[in-house]
């Protein structure tokens, strides 16, 4: 991947992640950078090539650090757990989860946008169901879908009130056992 397109989508993922993916143009990204926004477009023909390769950028980035986590980590206990630091994280950089955040876009975004996230959570939950699976409870597949729901909820109370304790504190019931 070439360095202007790195640059571009490095920017455009911190600008979603703390703006939304509604809030800056090319434009803007292409004054950031210092680059005509006839480069950006060079790269993203238009803003819906931006947010696939933004998506597709970050599922395949997590996958690899899911497996990573698993492999480091014997412990699924501690798998989630650095998993809810990763979302506290974003409170400390005033930032949201990327795919969440275009996931609250979902009417501005397009068909492909929208499979796109809807395949990295599904990849998301599956992966925390092999955790809670290996933690013992009967019903994993449903305990993965109400953490996923806490981390990405609690995020929203988290960014408004400035606390990251917020997301640790919602799924704290989930960790214990």
């Amino acid at each position: 991947m070439g360095n202007t397109k790195t640059k571009i989508l490095d920017l455009a993922e911190c600008l979603t992640q703390t703006n939304g993916f509604n809030g800056f143009s090319y434009l803007d990204l292409a004054e950031e950078i210092g680059i005509k926004a006839a480069s950006v477009h060079y790269h993203f023909k238009c803003k819906d090539d931006l947010a696939a390769a933004l998506v597709e950028r970050l599922h395949e980035s997590h996958a690899l650090a899911f497996q990573d986590i698993s492999a480091k980590l014997p412990s699924p206990k501690k798998r989630l757990e650095t998993v809810v630091d990763v979302f506290q994280g974003y409170i400390t950089k005033n930032q949201f989860c990327l795919c969440g955040m275009m996931a609250a876009e979902l009417r501005s975004v397009s068909p492909r946008v929208r499979t796109l996230l809807d395949a990295y959570f599904a990849h998301f939950e599956m992966w925390l169901t092999e955790q809670f699976r290996a933690m013992g409870y009967k019903d994993a597949k449903t305990q993965a879908l109400s953490f996923l729901s806490a981390l990405e909820g609690s995020l929203l109370l988290a960014r408004l009130r400035d606390d990251p304790k917020i997301v640790r504190n919602a799924v704290k019931g989930f960790l214990i056992i």
